[in-house]
């Protein structure tokens, strides 16, 4: 038979003379590209909505936002293929500016001065018309 119990009067060691085995984690930084990705996902859902975009499992999406991993091709190649592909494929390049990326720029700046010329042309008829139908 054992002896009466006794309370313990806390006098084992302390918890800072334990040893800890766990290692501080080493987080990756977020990428430039998943930063843009980030940036242009809403920030309620950004992992479920780039998991629709990609079809890339969703824990995956969620570690890659996070910097956990590094984007893949897959994941690559379905960003650039989705709408957001213009604004991914800028982040890729970065400050590297080839020919054919130079010309490709500019070729985006004539489209849109282009696009804003029609609508303006537009805007000014629909004008001219109610000016003219008042008169």
């Amino acid at each position: 038979m054992s002896g009466p119990v006794t309370r313990h009067h806390g006098a084992g060691k302390k918890s800072d003379c334990r040893i800890r085995q766990s290692k501080p984690r080493i987080r990756q930084s977020i990428s430039p590209v998943m930063q843009k990705v980030k940036s242009l996902l809403p920030s309620a859902k950004a992992a479920a909505t780039l998991h629709i975009l990609t079809d890339q499992p969703f824990s995956t999406c969620e570690k890659m936002l996070c910097g956990a991993r590094p984007e893949n091709v897959e994941l690559l190649t379905a960003l650039l293929r989705s709408d957001l592909g213009r604004d991914v494929l800028f982040a890729l390049m970065g400050d590297a500016r080839p020919e054919w990326f130079s010309r490709y720029r500019k070729q985006l700046d004539v489209n849109a001065a282009r696009r804003q010329l029609l609508e303006s042309q537009k805007l000014i008829e629909k004008l001219q018309q109610e000016a003219a139908d008042e008169a």
